[in-house]
């Protein structure tokens, strides 16, 4: 159910306010008459020019005005309803008075009613659509409606008033003709006029951009005049083609301009397809134009509010996806701040007990060695023998949390030479496995979280090598580029089956990994995994018959700083 802005008014609630709000019969008095003599007008011009296209006073009121009465009765506000059904009336009398040459011609009045009945209905579901092409569609519904309806009265009639069935269907096309022409190109004026002119007088200026320009009546002129051209020139056996040229304009404008579009070259067509028929007698019957014509206008209408409705999902996507790139980006700077405040925590308790504990365990060595020479019991200096025992092991103890905490090697020696010794204290060359460190990347560039967390990476991967791989060959290597690239690779029995189950260092890396805003790649000899980690987790097995195993690791130029 479509729930209704506060800021969103229905065009009887502007009227009713503007009535309400001014006090004066003046004003209500000239929108009243304004509003008489524009749609009385506008009927009769309307209706004048169908005598063009069918001479019949009842088909001429049935075809374009039709289009100006349902429109009217759609926009409008309700109170002025019944000043358009006497408008008419008037018109219609007057006409049947002056030309009125047969009496199913009197049946016009009864199409004074019809729009009334069908539009109280219509009107109220008119209030709930929001989209363009949900009105567009209902416009054309409306029509096939409508046109319907009045071919049921002239064929519940047809036999009091002996009128033929050809009569019958030829007020029904031109019914349908006049509404699906004239009401979607009415609703365009309107639609226009109401987002270019009045919504930024409103107090809530509002303002909306308009597809419509006037590069599109450029391109229309320019189809119609092809059209025309078409049709006058070419050879009686090449007519037929004219008509697929006549569709040229619908497929381009509805591509160029949407729904716009669509209903801007339906007219342009419909004038195109009048003018030459009263040239060159194109269509043989006032039925086969009003046909195509309808045709044309269809095809143009749907195009458009297909293409237009492209468009709206098109960039809806668009900003969903900005929008789920904002948050990723979001996600990322949050992570990147945790891993900062974990590092300064680490880094914090470690130079805590580098400073206090480790001075405390130097000063209870001491003191138990002291206790140990001075003492001349047994007991006594077996109990500093043990204390001063157990004050090592701490101090072990503690010497392995501090490199677990903050490696002091990082700090000390930095991030190429920290591998080295890492790799040194695996003992790879005593186990007779080959090691190649291939470290291309400017440590300066590095910031200290990028450094700590790339340490943190390689230990894990060596780790993992040296306990699991069986390789007798390892290669590191470390590439900068506009993306930095992290690379290991061996030539060990690969990773086991469901590996991506099975424990927590390949998980702790991926998720170091997604900190940084990067992508981890890993190909073994059993399986291959592709982890994009962007804007979600997706892991992908495709079996492989890679030696060993190769782990791919992106991180962006932006995980580092900028000073050289």
């Amino acid at each position: 159910m479509a729930i209704k802005s506060p800021l969103t008014e229905t065009n009887q609630d502007v009227f009713n306010n503007y009535i309400i709000g001014e006090h004066s019969l003046s004003k209500l008095a000239f929108v009243y008459i304004f509003s008489f003599l524009i749609y009385s007008i506008s009927w009769f011009c309307l209706w004048n020019i169908s005598r063009y296209l069918s001479p019949d006073i009842l088909l001429a009121g049935l075809l374009l005005p039709t289009g100006l009465k349902l429109i009217t009765f759609t926009l409008a506000p309700r109170s002025l309803w019944h000043l358009f059904m006497i408008s008419e009336l008037f018109i219609v009398a007057g006409l049947l008075y002056l030309l009125g040459e047969s009496e199913h011609e009197n049946l016009l009045f009864m199409f004074v009613f019809l729009p009334y009945i069908i539009a109280i209905p219509f009107s109220h579901y008119w209030k709930h659509l929001v989209t363009y092409w949900q009105k567009l569609l209902a416009l054309s519904a409306v029509t096939i409606l409508y046109s319907l309806v009045c071919g049921l009265a002239l064929l519940l009639l047809a036999n009091p008033l002996n009128l033929p069935f050809s009569y019958v269907f030829s007020a029904t096309i031109s019914a349908l003709t006049g509404g699906i022409l004239l009401a979607p190109f009415l609703y365009l004026l309107y639609d226009y006029l109401q987002h270019k002119l009045w919504l930024p007088l409103s107090p809530i200026l509002i303002h909306q951009e308009i597809r419509l320009r006037p590069s599109a009546i450029i391109w229309g002129i320019g189809f119609f005049s092809i059209g025309l051209i078409a049709e006058l020139t070419l050879l009686e056996t090449m007519k037929p083609l004219v008509l697929l040229i006549i569709l040229l304009p619908n497929i381009f404008m509805a591509y160029k301009y949407g729904w716009q579009g669509g209903v801007l070259a339906g007219v342009i067509n419909s004038i195109l397809l009048t003018t030459a028929r009263q040239i060159t007698g194109t269509f043989e019957s006032d039925q086969e134009l009003q046909i195509f014509m309808t045709s044309q206008a269809l095809v143009g209408l749907g195009l458009g509010i297909a293409i237009s409705r492209q468009y709206l999902l098109s960039e809806q996507l668009q900003r969903v996806n900005c929008d789920l790139a904002m948050e990723l980006s979001n996600k990322q700077q949050l992570t990147q701040q945790l891993v900062q405040a974990e590092e300064n925590i680490r880094k914090s308790v470690a130079r805590e007990l580098h400073d206090e504990i480790g001075q405390n365990i130097t000063a209870i060595q001491i003191q138990a060695m002291l206790a140990g020479k001075v003492s001349r019991d047994k007991n006594s200096q077996d109990i500093a023998t043990t204390i001063n025992t157990l004050a090592l092991r701490i101090h072990s103890s503690t010497r392995q949390l501090l490199t677990q905490l903050r490696p002091h090697s990082l700090d000390e020696l930095g991030l190429e030479d920290a591998i080295r010794q890492l790799s040194a204290e695996m003992r790879f060359a005593d186990r007779r496995i080959d090691f190649k460190l291939n470290f291309g990347l400017s440590a300066t560039k590095l910031d200290d979280i990028t450094a700590v967390t790339l340490y943190r990476i390689v230990q894990e991967l060596l780790n993992n090598v040296s306990k699991h791989a069986q390789a007798s060959e390892v290669k590191l290597s470390l590439l900068p580029g506009e993306v930095f690239t992290l690379e290991l690779r061996d030539n060990g029995i690969g990773l086991p089956e469901q590996w991506q189950n099975k424990g927590q260092g390949l998980k702790g890396i991926k998720e170091r990994t997604s900190a940084l805003g990067g992508k981890i790649r890993i190909q073994t000899r059993e399986v291959q995994a592709d982890q994009h980690q962007q804007s979600t987790t997706r892991l992908t097995n495709l079996k492989t018959s890679y030696p060993g195993t190769l782990i791919t690791i992106h991180l962006p130029i932006k995980a580092f700083s900028s000073a050289d």
